[in-house]
């Protein structure tokens, strides 16, 4: 099997365990005696401890290597998924979901910087397209999956299934990822700090469209059951309307569209995709139907694909070998900050004035407008 392939897989398992658990958290919670407002406090949880996660697994990875740091990773990973089988109240689930979170964070930074490190300059568009594709395909794979096996079975079989994945995806690390650093950049590591990663502009608007995706992406992954619950649809149709967007961002991945990518300037691509993103978030909250929610998932799929890859060669083509695990660490920390804004605001929003989607269409477009003044003043 090529590596190519393998690091396709390995991406996809990667991102599997946050697609998966998007049509069941949210249920779950409200089944264990959470109000709303908790229950968006739970689905926050995964994200708050991810950006931890996150920013660890981007040190280690330019201090020990991508592959070491993918391995500890999966491993934690296939223990803390299955203490979700044996979690009896909502306390004790907000202690799992930080566990879960932290694991999960290790790996997103070194898969990365992997991908980052073994593309040629004038393929790192397309690169991050087919990465892109890896995470449409956890997006088709993981919502569907997800509902059909929580309504057919359980809440707990989804958990064991992805247990055993990461069982898979640890071997497939172990056998077939090759390292990709080298003892030079490891040796030099420490040479860029974190501080001056933060703050450089360039980066700074990867940040932004970062967070502002995964505000629209926590959103999502609180609103949208509710939202199918008040029609009266089961959860396997929120899981198949999540995974719509999914198989949207494939076609522009995968066809000649991610030309795209080389084409136009990153920066332009990201605020379009993000005003896409609002005006998606702003139409689902007024849709009154099951096909105008399939209609407005094919729109927001199209935001989607505009901004993942565009704003992941921004930390690509922005950084270096020996600093890109912790770039990425931080560009992270911010798309788990944005899960933990966008379900928290959202579960306000539907507290104070049911409407978790139309208050969230506008918090990005302010977004939208805070990347732009950037990105204004780094030119």
């Amino acid at each position: 099997m090529k590596s190519k392939t393998i690091l396709f897989i390995v991406v996809v398992i990667c991102f599997l365990d946050l697609f998966i658990q998007l049509p069941i958290v949210t249920p779950f919670a409200l089944e264990l005696g959470a109000s709303e407002f908790m229950a968006g406090i739970v689905v926050a949880m995964y994200s708050l401890f991810n950006m931890v996660g996150n920013m660890a697994g981007g040190f280690l990875s330019d201090k020990y290597g991508r592959k070491n740091t993918l391995l500890v990773g999966m491993f934690l990973q296939i223990f803390f998924v299955l203490i979700y089988t044996m979690t009896p109240s909502i306390p004790i689930l907000l202690v799992v979901r930080a566990l879960h979170g932290f694991s999960s964070g290790i790996l997103t930074p070194a898969a990365f910087s992997l991908v980052g490190d073994v593309s040629r300059k004038s393929a790192i568009g397309k690169s991050m397209a087919l990465t892109g594709a890896a995470i449409g395909t956890a997006a088709i794979l993981g919502p569907a999956t997800g509902g059909i096996i929580s309504s057919t079975m359980s809440y707990e079989m989804v958990y064991y299934i992805l247990s055993v994945t990461y069982v898979v995806g640890t071997l497939l690390v172990f056998f077939a990822i090759k390292e990709s650093t080298t003892d030079d950049s490891r040796g030099h590591h420490s040479q860029t700090a974190f501080k001056e990663l933060l703050l450089r502009p360039s980066l700074n608007v990867a940040y932004i469209s970062s967070f502002t995706l995964m505000v629209a992406q926590g959103t999502l992954a609180f609103g949208l059951p509710i939202k199918t619950d008040l029609l009266g649809l089961e959860s396997s149709a929120t899981g198949m309307m999540l995974s719509v967007f999914g198989i949207t961002a494939i076609v522009v991945f995968l066809t000649p569209i991610n030309r795209i990518y080389t084409n136009y300037k990153s920066e332009a691509l990201v605020a379009l995709g993000i005003l896409v993103l609002s005006i998606s978030m702003i139409t689902i909250q007024i849709v009154p139907s099951a096909l105008g929610i399939f209609v407005v998932m094919v729109i927001y799929g199209l935001g989607f694909a505009l901004t993942f890859p565009s704003m992941n060669k921004i930390i690509a083509e922005s950084s270096e070998m020996h600093e890109r695990g912790k770039a990425n660490g931080i560009f992270y920390s911010y798309f788990s900050l944005g899960s933990v804004a966008g379900s928290t605001l959202a579960g306000y929003f539907t507290t104070a004035f049911g409407l978790p989607f139309f208050g969230i269409g506008f918090v990005t477009l302010l977004m939208l407008g805070l990347m732009l003044f950037v990105r204004a003043k780094w030119v």
